[in-house]
């Protein structure tokens, strides 16, 4: 028995191509059936066990993908990141993680150039296929440079960015709407009697943070509920800023009787906040978050929120790069319209 033959051996004995057993082994493109089981014969009796650096080679692919994300500490981007590296593994590809640290403020403050430089240490290190999410693709204006870097990585592997469509980069765009959940979450709480309803959290010019602000006051004014500036209490996306922004409502002379928190982070500052003015959940003010990081069912009181479908995003872009990088059909573009999960933070109906 000949334990060291090689996939060239393989695919003369089968009667295929190199890139033919490659397929086979590497269970993610199509086969005809006939071909497979020829090819799955050779390979049993022979015992054999790829070596996916040679199989790379052969195919002239590193079997390595990147993903760049701005703060993987942030649970969205955790969670993402997380099935993405999953479901690479399960294809046999290895995955490089690249963590810019980008924030809307960081840019203000004139750091530009750390995701380009991330761009070019992608392709210096060979990837066959990149994933972005997030960073400055999220800004509501996005820079020439940054659009003239993502051309050029474009243009060498296949790219798929989590964000809004540039119509002149050549990347596959996956960019999930942001205003539906808003509109569930507000229509629901003017059904609970609620009319004055705060907004926290998120940054301005951030396209995540306006497109909610957007739908935010389409739907009070559509719902004749109280559209006063003041309700509005932006910061930034985590903890502190949840805390921060929750303390300018609470402060206000004419309070609310509600919280829409932009996410899970700023839901949990808002908690404290609350509960340092000696206020309760939800008697005093209910709260729900537009996006659904942790379990909420642990928080006191538990978290209504908003379901986004992190982790089935995850699963749909590796499979929608990987289709690119094998140049096989593209999945079907599942449905990512967020479903509310009512728990214990929006209260009842408030009584009259």
């Amino acid at each position: 028995m000949n334990k060291n033959i090689t996939i060239l051996q393989i695919a003369e004995e089968s009667g295929v191509s190199i890139a033919t057993v490659s397929r086979v082994l590497s269970g993610n493109v199509p086969v005809a059936p006939k071909t497979r089981a020829r090819v799955e014969e050779v390979i049993k009796k022979y015992h054999y066990t790829p070596n996916p650096m040679a199989q790379g080679l052969i195919l002239r692919q590193s079997k390595t993908l990147g993903v760049i994300v701005p703060d993987i500490t942030n649970p969205y981007f955790s969670t993402l990141f997380t099935q993405i590296e999953y479901f690479a593994h399960q294809a046999h590809y290895s995955v490089i993680l690249c963590n810019t640290s980008f924030s809307a403020t960081s840019y203000a403050g004139g750091e530009h150039e750390k995701e380009e430089n991330y761009f070019q240490m992608v392709l210096d290190k060979k990837v066959d296929g990149v994933i972005i999410a997030g960073g400055q693709i999220d800004l509501c204006e996005v820079s020439e440079d940054y659009r003239n870097a993502l051309r050029h990585l474009a243009s060498s592997i296949p790219v798929v960015v989590i964000g809004q469509s540039l119509s002149d980069v050549p990347c596959h765009f996956v960019n999930i709407a942001q205003t539906k959940g808003v509109s569930i979450a507000i229509h629901y709480l003017a059904s609970l009697g609620h009319r004055r309803i705060g907004f926290v959290g998120g940054e301005r010019g951030v396209v995540v943070t306006e497109s909610r602000l957007g739908a935010y006051h389409s739907m009070v004014e559509s719902l004749s509920l109280d559209d006063d500036p003041e309700l509005i209490s932006t910061s930034d996306y985590y903890l502190p800023d949840g805390y921060r922004a929750a303390k300018k409502l609470l402060d206000l002379e004419k309070p609310v009787t509600a919280m829409l928190a932009m996410n899970d982070n700023i839901a949990i500052g808002t908690i404290r906040a609350i509960t340092d003015y000696c206020l309760r959940i939800p008697e005093d003010i209910a709260l729900i978050s537009c996006d659904q990081f942790i379990d909420g069912t642990y928080l006191t009181p538990r978290l209504t929120a908003l379901d986004r479908h992190t982790e089935e995003l995850g699963l749909y872009v590796i499979q929608l790069l990987l289709c690119k990088i094998q140049n096989t059909a593209e999945p079907a573009l599942p449905d990512f319209s967020p479903n509310l999960v009512i728990r214990e933070s929006s209260g009842k109906k408030l009584s009259v």
